[in-house]
């Protein structure tokens, strides 16, 4: 009755008959409703408001107040507020956008519009409405928002990105460039947009570069390689560049270009290659290229039965000079050393420096060996004008004494520079300035190294070496990153010798490997008690090259750690000299990897004063980067060691290595390598090397009241 009722007031209102109104339904695609204030329990939905729902309106009809169950409470609270609003007020529309429940348990968005039929008085007596479904323009809305959002978190990574950003249409003009290309080539985003790449163009590159590189992006979409391009100051870079073709919906091709500037890090590479070769302070070749001409002469004057000799030239009682003119006056001589020496040799002669004040020359085709007199009187007449003093400290006398050995068939180039040095120290051993030419045939040099070798053994069978060990620390945290072993000989007679007192003399010898396989059993020994007593140090031994390419060598340190299961092996970690002569880096990277394989870790040591390449550091599997003292020590006043720590902390970051600073004497050092982003660092302003027993309480005191405290309380200050 009630739905016959209100359908008969509809008909009335509409002015139609039951005909039209049953078409009105059927052509419309919104539900109609009607509704009855004062008799609340009559309503009316429409056929469409149902198929709508997903419901079969023959069975919903009679039953239309179900709508109401449909509705999202939430809605239906707020329906019925602005209901009222609307009942109060006719200006005040009921239109509203509210959630229904489809049958099949989907969400429904439904613009729900009603206007109050009032009477005379301006009461409402009836509501005559439309409901429109509005969830396929939702389902839309919610894909362009959730398109806007990701292009607006595009724009914003892009924005921020590193590497500079082109992008092109088909044509090349520029569509949108990033604050990093702005940074880079110095053009603004107005000057370059609508201009083309050309802009940057350097005329480094020909006509088949550009060509090749199109014909990669054309044929595989896609391009990358090293360019170099033009800042808008006329400056040429280096840069990196991959571009990628990005089709198009309208079949044409867009193209993205990201590339970074490679100056920084070319400067670096021309830097350490630089190291590779050659000798920071004076620009002389170091131990690397002098060796690497060393073999090439021999092999030459050995076909054409030519003599070569090699002189180890060493300063006498320099570190005098040091110590009462300060390191800085030091170096201006040697340089200065090193410019006399290259002028009293020809061009084709060599000199180079090995490092502190010791120089080694190859002098090459001699046709008799008494030649070598004529050179040695010329390179001494280099030292008998005084050298300038610096800062008013007038002039200063040196001399120097000289090592000399010549060629013979059977001598390689390792023993030949090894006896110029023995012959420099039995020069050494006559007077300041004197000359020794080494002979083979002279026993009593041979014995005393054997006498030496001999008690060294004894040593060994006895007990008499000991270990140190110096803390590395970071001074960000206060972290006691590990200390590093350091063999000592505790000598009957002459008390605690350092390892330059003895290690020289059982260099590729039987001994080198019997004490360095004690050092590592000695170190892991010591962890393995202190980890007994609740603290875990992780302790870093050096390793000799010739040691680690020993047959055998991984195997025998897997032996030494299964002795003790308690030790992490990462907590040990094996240093070897950048300087060491390994021939064959190839065979060294294979034995590294092996002790890397039972968790060790690796660190190159003393780095900046051997030959390492970028090659190199990329083969071998390290993980420390550890600068040498000498460098740390005198970089505070010298420009250039400055530099090269700076550069090599940032060769380490760039290789992911942690850089460890050697030679921290002041607190001064500390800040400034800190700023560098090295905070790790050693050296005799943290602590000197000193026996185990010392080491925790050292760690105990150093956590409470250490340096680093001292520099978190300035930086907070």
């Amino acid at each position: 009755m009630a739905d016959h009722y209100l359908k008969r007031e509809l008909y009335e209102l509409i002015q139609r008959d039951a005909q039209s109104f049953d078409f009105l339904q059927e052509a419309t695609l919104d539900g109609i409703w009607f509704w009855d204030v004062e008799h609340p329990e009559h309503e009316w939905m429409s056929d469409r408001f149902w198929t709508m729902m997903g419901y079969d309106p023959g069975e919903k009809q009679p039953f239309a107040s179900e709508w109401q169950a449909l509705m999202h409470p939430d809605d239906l609270k707020s329906v019925y507020q602005v209901l009222e609003k609307h009942f109060a007020d006719p200006a005040f529309p009921f239109d509203q956008v509210v959630r229904y429940t489809h049958q099949d348990g989907s969400l429904l968005w439904i613009r729900c519009r009603g206007l109050a039929i009032r009477d005379d008085q301006g009461r409402p007596v009836r509501m005559l409405g439309a409901h429109t479904d509005l969830t396929p323009v939702k389902q839309v809305q919610t894909v362009l928002e959730a398109r806007t959002r990701d292009l607006a978190r595009i724009a914003r990574a892009m924005e921020n990105a590193q590497e500079g950003i082109i992008i092109t249409d088909a044509q090349a003009r520029i569509l949108s460039v990033n604050r990093a290309f702005t940074q880079i080539t110095g053009y603004t985003a107005r000057e370059a947009v609508g201009s083309t790449p050309n802009m940057l163009k350097s005329g480094h590159h020909d006509g088949d570069f550009y060509h090749a590189m199109w014909q990669s992006i054309l044929h595989t979409g896609t391009w990358q390689g090293e360019i170099r391009n033009r800042r808008k100051n006329g400056e040429e870079y280096p840069q990196w560049t991959t571009i990628s073709r990005v089709p198009g919906e309208d079949g044409e091709n867009d193209y993205v270009a990201v590339f970074s500037d490679l100056t920084d890090k070319k400067q670096a590479e021309e830097r350490i290659a630089f190291l590779a070769h050659y000798d920071p302070l004076t620009g002389l070749p170091n131990r690397h290229l002098l060796m690497d001409r060393l073999n090439q002469a021999l092999a030459y004057h050995h076909r054409q039965g030519l003599h070569l000799a090699v002189i180890t030239l060493d300063i006498d009682d320099f570190v005098i000079i040091n110590e009462r003119l300060g390191h800085q006056a030091g170096d201006l001589m040697l340089c200065q050393i090193a410019t006399r020496l290259q002028s009293a040799l020809r061009e084709a002669d060599t000199v180079s420096r090995l490092g502190g004040d010791e120089f080694v020359i190859i002098v090459h085709s001699l046709m008799d060996p008494e030649q070598i007199h004529a050179v040695t009187r010329k390179l001494s007449a280099s030292f008998v004008q005084p050298m300038p003093g610096e800062d008013g400290h007038g002039d200063v006398s040196l001399t120097a004494s000289m090592g000399i050995a010549f060629s013979i068939p059977e001598v390689d180039a390792d023993t030949l520079l090894r006896h110029s040095h023995q012959a420099m120290y039995l020069a050494k051993q006559k007077s300041r300035g004197a000359c020794h030419i080494f002979d083979s045939s002279h026993a009593r040099t041979i014995d005393m190294l054997r006498e030496q070798r001999q008690r060294i053994s004894l040593g060994m069978k006895q007990g008499e070496f000991l270990l140190f060990y110096q803390p590395k620390v970071d001074l960000r945290s206060g972290w006691i990153k590990g200390v590093e072993a350091l063999i000592r000989w505790k000598h009957p007679e002459q008390g605690i010798l350092p390892p330059a007192a003895f290690l020289p003399q059982i260099i590729d010898t039987d001994l080198e490997f019997q004490i360095g396989d004690w050092v590592l059993a000695e170190a892991l020994h010591q962890m393995n008690a202190w980890k007994l007593n609740g603290r875990s140090i992780s302790v870093s031994v050096n390793v000799s090259a010739t040691h680690l390419l020993q047959a055998g060598f991984a195997n025998k340190l897997a032996d030494m750690l299964l002795t003790y299961p308690r030790l992490a092996p990462g907590d040990l970690e094996i240093e070897i000299l950048e300087s060491a002569a390994v021939e064959d880096w190839e065979m060294a990277s294979l034995a590294m990897q092996d002790c890397r394989a039972l968790g060790v870790r690796f660190a190159l040591d003393d780095f900046g004063t051997g030959y390492s390449s970028l090659i190199h550091l990329r083969r071998l599997a390290l993980d420390t980067l550890k600068i040498d003292k000498g460098f740390v020590a005198d970089m505070l006043d010298d420009p250039e060691d400055f530099s090269i720590v700076e550069s090599v902390v940032s060769l380490a970051i760039s290789f992911q290595l942690e850089a460890i600073a050697e030679g921290v004497e002041t607190e001064r050092h500390a800040r400034v390598l800190m700023k560098m982003g090295c905070p790790v660092v050693q050296g005799y302003g943290i602590a000197r090397p000193m026996e185990a027993d010392r080491i925790i309480p050292w760690i105990e005191d150093w956590e409470q009241s250490g340096l680093w405290k001292t520099l978190q309380q300035k930086k907070s200050g």
